[in-house]
């Protein structure tokens, strides 16, 4: 069986994510997704937890949904990206489907292995700007059009694809890259055109309780299954402790610059209320993304080591659902994996060593802390689809 890849979150699952995933179905005999977790790339906890998304991955037509942990999911475009095209290069996809806007393949190639081949000069390049006040975003954009001549401003889904090709190469992987467009609508417009727009504008009609707009760019496979959603501003409570608490901690915090974390101290001094604290953190030189993740990393006490210790990749993952493709999958493929998979918690002790038992159990602790502000029941194994419209608990 030859599997195909995609890197998702389904913050929620909408229509824009079915087209995606129709379209890399056509690319093999089954899809692999590899799903964030509880908390996500920007930083941000999930609108709804791992196993409902992964239900609606299941129900729309994913085969195997397995988990990317959160020292990944919840990091930079750059580590986000390697550990989840180590997983499934381990998992033994031949090809990787992603989004871009630009629709440009051998562009994001050629950006890609610059950043590569050049990296000690793209780096000082970039630093140099960013000192200057610009943004991470702004200041690659403009090292890529100083260094290759490129015109046009790299947007979320064509710079996760830059990640993804200069993981392949880097991981020696031999999985294919292949891009879809990214049409209709972008990351974050808020418009609807042919029942499609973002889910930076589906969570916000979820969040206005805009209940017949949300039907209208959402799979009925999704939509029914919509629970109580949750929001990074609920988790400030736990923030706030946490940074009061633990002041003398906050330099080793993953993605803290020396000052930011006096800064974060002040401000949670200084305002109980999450929407001031967050204003009046915010500066030009930190896109959205970059504080939220640090705002992450504290909540999760995800420090500089354990990103250090995590950046060659994993070596289990777990399983959080799959459909009869996807079993026949695992059990054709069982002795030539490269990864540990895990279907549960039963055993793993004969199954992880030391190491990887710490990793898991901090993944754990991690789901908890989601689960104290948005509950929901931790299954003990995975999701088992029998049909695209049935599935067995």
């Amino acid at each position: 069986m030859r599997a195909t890849g995609i890197v998702v979150e389904y913050n929620p699952f909408h229509n824009g994510h079915k087209l995606h995933l129709m379209e890399a179905k056509k690319s093999g005999d089954l899809v692999i997704a590899v799903m964030s977790g509880n908390f996500l790339q920007r930083g941000e906890p999930a609108i709804y937890d791992k196993w409902t998304r992964a239900r609606m991955a299941l129900k729309n037509g994913v085969d195997l949904v397995v988990e990317l942990p959160v020292f990944y999911s919840a990091q930079s475009a750059e580590i986000f990206s390697h550990g989840a095209v180590d997983i499934l290069d381990k998992l033994g996809a031949e090809t990787l489907v992603f989004g871009s806007e630009s629709s440009d393949l051998e562009k994001l190639k050629k950006i890609a292995y610059l950043q590569i081949d050049e990296k000690k000069l793209v780096d000082e390049k970039i630093k140099e700007r960013m000192e200057e006040g610009v943004s991470y975003p702004n200041a690659i954009n403009s090292v890529i059009e100083e260094l290759l001549g490129e015109k046009g401003i790299l947007k979320p889904n064509d710079i996760l694809g830059v990640e993804y090709i200069k993981a392949i190469r880097k991981l020696g992987s031999s999985m294919e890259p292949t891009l879809i467009e990214r049409k209709a609508v972008g990351y974050h417009d808020k418009e609807i055109i042919d029942e499609i727009t973002s889910a930076t504008s589906i969570r916000e009609m979820i969040k206005e309780g805009r209940v017949e707009e949300i039907k209208r760019v959402m799979p009925a496979e999704s939509f029914e299954i919509l629970g109580t959603p949750t929001y990074l501003e609920k988790f400030y409570p736990l923030l706030r402790y946490e940074i009061l608490n633990n002041y003398e901690e906050l330099k080793f915090i993953a993605d803290m610059e020396i000052g930011l974390d006096n800064r974060v101290f002040e401000m949670a001094v200084k305002y109980p209320d999450f929407h001031e604290f967050y204003k009046n953190l915010m500066t030009k030189r930190y896109t959205n993304g970059r504080i939220q993740r640090v705002l992450a990393h504290i909540l999760l006490k995800i420090d500089k080591k354990i990103i250090d210790e995590t950046k060659a990749g994993t070596t289990y993952v777990k399983i959080l659902g799959f459909s009869q493709a996807g079993s026949r999958y695992l059990k054709e493929k069982k002795e030539n994996l490269r990864i540990k998979p895990l279907s549960g918690l039963k055993n793993v002790s004969l199954i992880l060593d030391e190491r990887e038992r710490e990793l898991l159990n901090f993944e754990i602790k991690c789901d908890r802390i989601y689960g104290i502000v948005s509950p929901y029941e931790e299954r003990k194994f995975p999701i088992i689809m029998k049909s695209e419209l049935m599935d067995k608990n």
